[in-house]
């Protein structure tokens, strides 16, 4: 299947949904550590349209034998769930992992808690970056998205761990593309009107330290009625496959999901 990499052994009963979006790549390492243990399947989001990526996503896992869990990272979290909502039968699990608020209200707590960790210099850079990413200000979007890259390296970790990442490709045409177009779900509601059409368990993992607040999912989704399994790691921050005091724990997890 094209732009889709598998690990392990069958049954391929996991899928991992890398995040961005643009983040092509992020989980490659993730995968290969599952893949020790299980079958895991590892979608790479090619299109510029979230109904696009829905269909992208759908044929990439229409091989499946059994319904997944599917497991989303940051803006994958996102796709999955609304792939959940669109395809229930396909799906008896979702994971959603270090998922973005859910709701506009959370929003403002992100750049807050980025901006306080940066030094003045960087926290005017990582402003300037993000405003050309949403076409607010000229520049370079490529340089844009390796700016947010960088900064949030330092913003985004509690305590990093070793991780292979080299399997990451920066795509900033697909984040131009498609960040306005997600953010417009979250705005709109239409986000929380998928998330009451699933019906599958849904576990959220989560760092206390991540800048996106973990109260911007656990309570939209409780407030639509979701029963939530959550597991918030303390020393951990957005990215817990790749966090000293998580990784164990998120390996651990996801080995038997």
């Amino acid at each position: 299947m094209k732009n889709l990499r598998i690990y392990g052994k069958p049954p391929y009963l996991l899928a991992l949904l890398h995040g961005g979006p643009g983040a092509r790549g992020s989980l490659a390492g993730a995968a290969r550590e599952l893949g020790r243990f299980r079958g895991v399947w590892e979608p790479l989001q090619t299109r510029l349209s979230v109904p696009d990526l829905l269909e992208e996503l759908h044929e990439q896992l229409s091989g499946a034998a059994q319904p997944l869990t599917l497991a989303g990272h940051s803006w994958g979290a996102w796709l999955g769930l609304l792939y959940t909502a669109l395809f229930p039968q396909e799906v008896k699990h979702l994971v959603l992992i270090s998922c973005p608020p859910l709701e506009e209200k959370f929003v403002p707590q992100i750049l807050q808690r980025r901006l306080a960790l940066l030094p003045p210099e960087d926290a005017a850079q990582y402003q300037h970056a993000q405003a050309v990413l949403e076409h607010r200000e000229t520049g370079n979007p490529r340089h844009a998205l390796e700016t947010l890259q960088r900064l949030t390296q330092q913003t985004d970790f509690y305590c990093p761990c070793k991780y292979d990442d080299r399997c990451l490709e920066l795509d900033e045409a697909q984040y131009a593309a498609v960040w306005p177009q997600a953010e417009h779900l979250r705005t709109s509601g239409t986000l929380l009107a998928y998330a009451r059409q699933v019906s599958c368990p849904i576990t959220v993992l989560h760092g206390a330290q991540d800048p996106h607040p973990v109260q911007g999912v656990l309570e939209p989704l409780q407030a639509c009625g979701k029963n939530v399994q959550s597991l918030v790691w303390k020393k951990c921050g957005h990215s817990p496959f790749a966090e000293t005091y998580a990784c164990d724990a998120f390996y651990r997890f996801l080995r038997q999901a």
